[in-house]
């Protein structure tokens, strides 16, 4: 397991857990984690206060905040991408678009032979 980073080492978790009732105490804690490390390192503090105490509705609020700001951080670390532009020409587009009228117009006379029956 790794070493855990100074926002959740064992002082800061016992003072906490003294204010455990206080949610601007929680808060600061987890605005001390900066990356998604140091959130893991909370996330499992958390995790056996909720094994220990199921309905413990600050460390269940917690952990839901914690799941967000994780998902925050790890989709901000996503490499970005431009999307190429794709510059065709009307050509395809008129080719796409014809093919599409055909297979409407055949469309139609398939339900129109099968709802009116044949034609005189």
């Amino acid at each position: 397991m790794a070493a855990e980073t100074p926002p959740i080492a064992d002082a800061a978790w016992a003072a906490l857990e003294q204010r455990w009732e206080d949610a601007g105490a929680h808060r600061a804690l987890l605005a001390a984690c900066d990356d998604l490390d140091a959130l893991a390192a909370v996330g499992r503090r958390y995790r056996a206060v909720l094994e220990a105490r199921p309905q413990d509705r600050m460390a269940q609020e917690m952990k839901a905040e914690i799941l967000k700001r994780a998902t925050v951080i790890g989709l901000s670390q996503l490499p970005r991408t431009r999307v190429p532009d794709l510059q065709a020409g009307p050509w395809p587009r008129r080719l796409i678009l014809a093919g599409a009228g055909v297979v409407a117009s055949i469309l139609a006379w398939v339900l129109a032979r099968l709802f009116l029956g044949p034609f005189p």
